[in-house]
């Protein structure tokens, strides 16, 4: 189809034609550039946090290798411990904010709490750390059969109080007009 021009008239037949060909490139044109209100999500994960907390009791048997004897759950996450016995009878009680600083050196200037951290990891307090909520508890971090059945029991009962979210993680380049970017390069 020819556009009019100044020389040109359009005839009585062809401005339907015309009128609709405008139509159907501007919506075309516009719905391309509106597909940002509504975006196409790729993943969406199912989150839990839980809302109680873990007092966790490890044992060295053997020089800075510990193992988890004991895992309570209690009410508030916030009272959350972990106290670790050392095999010079000595006792190191930290909270679940105190965690991250394990591998920091005590007063006397060792790092006794390394070891910790590797053995907590494994146990219930492991989600708290980040491990995925997917993964179970790792066996070879309780030092008896009992300590890791109790664990069982205690996961489940965390589980059974957790607030599970979804989370939506968009696709990338969906987000419309201007939303992918350009390959050419310009210049020398």
């Amino acid at each position: 189809m020819k556009l009019p021009t100044s020389k040109t008239k359009l005839k009585k037949k062809q401005l339907p034609t015309y009128i609709c060909g405008i139509a159907v490139a501007g919506i075309m044109g516009l719905a391309s550039c509106s597909s940002g209100g509504s975006q196409e999500y790729v993943e969406e994960t199912q989150v839990q946090a839980y809302t109680q907390g873990v007092i966790t009791s490890v044992e060295e048997t053997e020089k800075d290798l510990f193992k988890i004897t004991d895992e309570t759950v209690v009410p508030q996450k916030e009272d959350s411990r972990i106290i670790a016995n050392y095999m010079d009878g000595a006792i190191d009680t930290f909270t679940l904010d105190e965690v991250q600083l394990v591998n920091a050196e005590d007063s006397t200037g060792t790092r006794r709490r390394s070891g910790v951290r590797s053995a907590i990891t494994g146990g219930l307090l492991g989600y708290y750390l980040g491990r995925s909520f997917s993964s179970p508890t790792n066996r070879s971090s309780y030092k008896s059969a009992d300590a890791y059945n109790k664990s069982q029991t205690s996961n489940s009962k965390l589980r059974s109080t957790a607030k599970t979210t979804t989370v939506r993680k968009p696709a990338s380049g969906s987000s419309g007009y201007g939303g992918s970017k350009s390959t050419r390069s310009y210049g020398g």
